[in-house]
Formats: structure tokens, C-alpha cells, sequence
């Protein structure tokens, strides 16, 4: 073989490595963009969590009060009770109470739900349509327990809506939406429902509370 014809077997070689490794980068490329992988936003996520809890405020004839919420029972599995020892009450107040924890740049959020109170006898005592919008500029704590919504009954209400004596159960229970959205675009919506049971005895002198449980739930 001449020179001449070594020298062009020689570049003719070189173009084919040139155009195999052309390839192989433009297939390389196209297979990380075709995964989402995009230069600098490897480990970015966007993603919500929480826990949902009925909380209640039993205030007594004698104006003391005790104050019974999901902070108290978040490291413990079973249902927290409360005994009164039939202590005669004035009114309860039931607390729609919300933990919330979250990845990525929170952008707005906002919860919503029915929370309503029935006795086991099935006669609802209230209910009520709760709703609570946030920001950027006002988001919740994170990771901590906040309030999103209570409403109250007085004894009055109660002998009210089960005129007979006897004895009771009331139950709260709560059912929120949470829908967060996130500055890359991400949207994460979350369920939850939790109650907090409260038995009671009606008699003609009054209502007494015996005790009270409530447990969390977990959004998903």
C-alpha cells in the first residue's frame, strides 16, 4: 500500500471516531434529558406532610377548665384518656388541630374540610365547613402543631339537641384537604381524618363529662 493511500485510511479512520463519538454524546445527552435529569437540579424534590388531631377544651360548672390536644400524645400509639371523674360542665370546645412538614419552597397552601360533632345516637349536634388559605408571606410553623379551626357547644346546646337523660357519646371528627403548591410548579394534596370521642351522662341536674380520647392520624 502506498503513502498516499495509508494517509487516507488514516483520516477516513479519524472521521468515523469523530462521528461515533458525536453520536455517542448526542445519545448520552438524550438519555439524561429523556429522565428529567437536567443540569443542576439533581436532588431538587417538592413534597408535603403532616399530621392531622382533634383537640378539646372542657370548661366545668366551677369555671375551671382542662385543655386536652394532639401535642400531648404525638410519641404516644395509643388514644390519650382523660378522665373527669364526672365533673358537671358548662360547655366543649373541639379544636381542628394540623402538623405540617414539607420539602422544597412552599409557594401557598391551603386546608379545608367538614369538622362536625354527632352523638352515637347519630343526631349531629354541629358541623361546620372549614377553610384556611395561606402564603408564602404566612405559612403555618413547620413541624409544629397549629390550630386551623374550633367552634363550641354549651351544656344548653347538648341537653338541647338530646333532651332525654342518660348516658352519651359525643364524637368530633375532622376531615381536611391539604393542597400545597411549590414555586417549581408542584402541586401536593394530602388527606386526612381524625375524631376525638367524649362520653357524657345527661342527667336532671346537668351534664357530666367521664373522659375524653383523641388520636392522630396521618396525612396521605
Amino acid at each position: 500500500m502506498g503513502l498516499k493511500s495509508r494517509f487516507s485510511m488514516a483520516f477516513l479512520l479519524i472521521g468515523v471516531l469523530i462521528i461515533v463519538g458525536i453520536l455517542y454524546l448526542g445519545l448520552y445527552q438524550n438519555f439524561q434529558w429523556g429522565n428529567d435529569i437536567q443540569p443542576g437540579t439533581e436532588g431538587q424534590t417538592a413534597a408535603s406532610g403532616g399530621k392531622l388531631g382533634v383537640g378539646m377544651t372542657i370548661t366545668f360548672a366551677d369555671g375551671s377548665s382542662r385543655e386536652v390536644d394532639p401535642s400531648q400524645i404525638q410519641f404516644t400509639l395509643f388514644p390519650l384518656t382523660v378522665y373527669f371523674e364526672g365533673q358537671p360542665i358548662s360547655s366543649v370546645t373541639w379544636h381542628a388541630y394540623v402538623q405540617l412538614d414539607w420539602v422544597g419552597t412552599m409557594t401557598s397552601l391551603e386546608l379545608k374540610g367538614p369538622m362536625e360533632v354527632k352523638s352515637n345516637t347519630g343526631v349531629q349536634l354541629r358541623k361546620e365547613n372549614m377553610l384556611k388559605t395561606y402564603t408564602s408571606s404566612n405559612l403555618p410553623p413547620k413541624g409544629g402543631w397549629f390550630e386551623m379551626w374550633k367552634f363550641s357547644l354549651t351544656a344548653a346546646d347538648i341537653e338541647y339537641s338530646l333532651p332525654q337523660t342518660g348516658d352519651y357519646t359525643l364524637t368530633c371528627t375532622i376531615n381536611v384537604t391539604a393542597t400545597a403548591m411549590f414555586s417549581s410548579g408542584l402541586q401536593s394534596v394530602k388527606t386526612a381524618s381524625a375524631s376525638g370521642n367524649m362520653p357524657i351522662r345527661i342527667e336532671v341536674s346537668g351534664i357530666t363529662s367521664l373522659l375524653c380520647d383523641i388520636q392522630v392520624q396521618i396525612f396521605k
